[in-house]
């Protein structure tokens, strides 16, 4: 139900709890298979949160790092509409995410290299923050299917 809503809508949330091994990550996988055999589409992502990674947001930007490596493997015309939106919204600041994101730059070309900002771990953090939510805002406009993403 979830997901039919999260088609007719804008964005749609839905959470998995339980303790650890009791298949949420099954559950998740084979949710995504149902989605793409039902409706035949869905790009579904996951991530998963490490006690011991030190980078802020791994999970998160360890899955659309994958999604980055998917795009420029899989689906080249799309991987260059995204390149071009995502040069056209986010100028010289998507650079700032190829650190995050190595994939990113398969997909953007050799023009952006990866940025260091010489600001504190706070500010570098909700940097971060606020440039994964406008590189979600503009590759959700290049795909008609609803990305999924499963942290």
């Amino acid at each position: 139900e979830c997901y039919q809503r999260a088609i007719s809508s804008e964005f749609e949330v839905a959470m998995i709890c339980g303790t650890s091994g009791i298949g949420k990550s099954e559950l998740s996988r084979e949710f995504a298979r149902s989605a793409k055999e039902e409706d035949g589409g869905g790009i579904f992502l996951s991530g998963r949160f490490d006690k011991l990674q030190s980078q802020p947001l791994h999970a998160i930007s360890a899955a659309f790092d994958n999604y980055c490596a998917w795009l420029s493997e899989e689906d080249r015309s799309t991987a260059e509409k995204v390149s071009t939106a995502l040069k056209e919204n986010m100028g010289e600041e998507i650079s700032s995410l190829v650190s995050a994101m190595p994939n990113l730059s398969h997909i953007l070309g050799d023009d952006f290299d990866s940025k260091q900002n010489d600001t504190s771990a706070v500010d570098a953090q909700k940097r971060l923050r606020y440039l994964i939510c406008r590189f979600v805002e503009v590759i959700s406009k290049c795909h008609e299917e609803p990305l999924i993403l499963f942290l």
